[in-house]
């Protein structure tokens, strides 16, 4: 683990070292390679028993206080994604796990909460390929999260750029909050864009 690796990145990996359905645990992407941005996120990988980690790697979390997690729904290589306090994003790869790729969002009052933690994860992440310059991957991101969280919402266009997609987002999420009667608790959305903001993304 790197030095400089902040101190909850710390407790993730006792946490899962500490128990018996996580073999090894390996650092991964752009940390593990030392190229990463301030942006970057944390890539764990998980050894074990696919089934029996995917099965118990959220409630191993849960005690950590993630401001967002959820399974990453547009792949099939299973994928927990956290957003932790910070904002800190770590993303744990249980090694031959897999999931069946989801459908687009459907905005219900259950599921606002979590369109919004998968929004932020997201907007995070482009955060960092963004800092790379990465502008080709960042547009075709953006296109890809129109159709499938944005266009649900109500959303018609593909954002011009991530402070488009913010204003976007904002203003649908309002309305849906409205039309649905409930509201979705605002820690997360705040610290990504404290520190878009802070890179001058948005």
């Amino acid at each position: 683990m790197p030095t400089e690796a902040p101190e909850i990145v710390r407790m993730v990996w006792h946490t899962l070292g500490s128990t018996d359905a996580v073999g090894a645990l390996i650092l991964g992407g752009s940390r593990a390679k030392g190229s990463a941005t301030e942006l970057s996120d944390w890539d764990l990988y998980l050894e074990g028993e696919p089934a029996k980690l995917m099965a118990e790697v959220p409630g191993l979390m849960a005690p950590l206080r993630p401001l967002g997690a959820f399974w990453e729904p547009l792949s099939e290589e299973a994928g927990y994604m956290m957003v932790m306090d910070g904002p800190v994003k770590i993303d744990l790869f249980p090694i031959g796990g897999r999931r069946s790729l989801q459908p687009p969002w459907e905005p219900v009052r259950a599921n606002l909460s979590g369109i919004d933690g998968h929004y932020w994860d997201w907007m995070l992440w482009l955060g960092s390929k963004a800092l790379r310059h990465q502008d080709e991957l960042v547009s075709d991101e953006l296109a890809k999260m129109q159709w499938f969280l944005l266009g649900p919402l109500g959303v018609e266009r593909t954002p011009a750029d991530l402070h488009d997609a913010v204003a976007l987002y904002l203003k649908a999420r309002a309305v849906a909050s409205e039309q649905l009667k409930t509201s979705v608790p605002e820690g997360l959305g705040r610290q990504v864009l404290a520190a878009l903001r802070q890179h001058r993304l948005v």
